[in-house]
């Protein structure tokens, strides 16, 4: 009798730990679809601050507009983390719902910064951009302008937590190019393939060294060549992954506070699926000029 009580009790107390468990995913859960509407709300004033602005002051309209893209692009990130969150609920995976969670917050962060310099874009001069290099592979896809980049701020670097890089965690290739294909904002016939993405960013020569390869972990390396490629960077060697990150670090992109550090004596590490979104969320498609510029969806 004593060994049945004993018994009951500690069922009782795993059933109260597993719903604490769940109640506490569930608030996560809120808390990122809060993040997510306000990230629409975001998008949405935005989308007015544009067109109210006069179509006469061109400048102005591609300064709002340039923020106003990125903006979307986060929207966007934030979608596709929240039906990832959905999914890792029903299979009870904290860590998953934890971690997109955490990027949609970073995306509404990011979103609450870029909503402010747009409209401080009348008060300030419009930013300098690099007029779009066309060529014939690029026109074929129908690509706008290679990713843009907003220079991180200066400060010292986060403390780097532990995470388990391997065959189970890491981000594959074929993901990298989805991500990336959305990032450049490639005109694709939706719905969208991977194989659709990875076909058009080899036709403009955007790829890792070695090109593409579907179900390999992405590292690194093929991070920085791939992002150097869709940028047109000028690098000191194009086949020399380092130089490729030393050229992406001088842009301002987070190389060393998003990315794994890299160790020249070491093969290069794996990266995870968010830490790729945050490095992509610093740059997006250049602005299109206002004779191309399409209202929102």
């Amino acid at each position: 009798m004593a060994c049945a009580v004993i018994f009951a009790l500690a069922l009782g107390g795993w059933r109260v730990a597993a719903q604490t468990a769940t109640n506490d995913i569930t608030v996560v859960m809120q808390e990122a679809r809060a993040c997510t509407e306000r990230l629409r709300q975001i998008y949405g004033e935005a989308a007015k601050l544009e067109e109210i602005t006069p179509i006469e002051q061109p400048e102005l309209l591609d300064c709002i507009h340039s923020r106003m893209v990125k903006i979307k692009g986060l929207v966007e990130m934030a979608d596709t983390a929240d039906l990832e969150i959905r999914k890792a609920f029903k299979g009870n995976d904290a860590e998953t719902v934890e971690r997109d969670a955490d990027n949609i917050e970073l995306s509404c962060t990011r979103a609450e910064k870029l909503f402010l310099e747009a409209q401080g874009c009348s008060t300030s001069a419009p930013p300098k951009t690099t007029p779009p290099k066309t060529t014939a592979s690029v026109a074929d896809t129908n690509a706008s302008a290679a990713i843009k980049i907003t220079p991180r701020a200066t400060g010292p670097a986060p403390p780097r937590r532990h995470v388990e890089r391997n065959q189970q965690t890491c981000l594959r290739q074929e993901q990298f190019a989805v991500l990336l294909a959305r990032a450049m904002e490639l005109k694709l016939v939706e719905p969208a393939t991977s194989d659709d993405c990875v076909k058009a960013l080899t036709k403009m020569v955007v790829e890792p060294l070695g090109g593409w390869q579907p179900g390999k972990c992405t590292t690194v390396d093929d991070v920085y060549v791939a992002c150097v490629r869709a940028m047109k960077l000028n690098v000191k060697d194009p086949q020399d992954p380092l130089s490729c990150a030393e050229a992406l670090r001088e842009e301002g992109l987070g190389v060393d506070t998003l990315l794994p550090e890299r160790d020249p004596k070491l093969d290069p590490p794996y990266v995870l699926d968010s830490e790729v979104r945050a490095f992509l969320a610093t740059g997006y498609a250049a602005p299109l000029p206002s004779s191309r510029r399409v209202a929102p969806d």
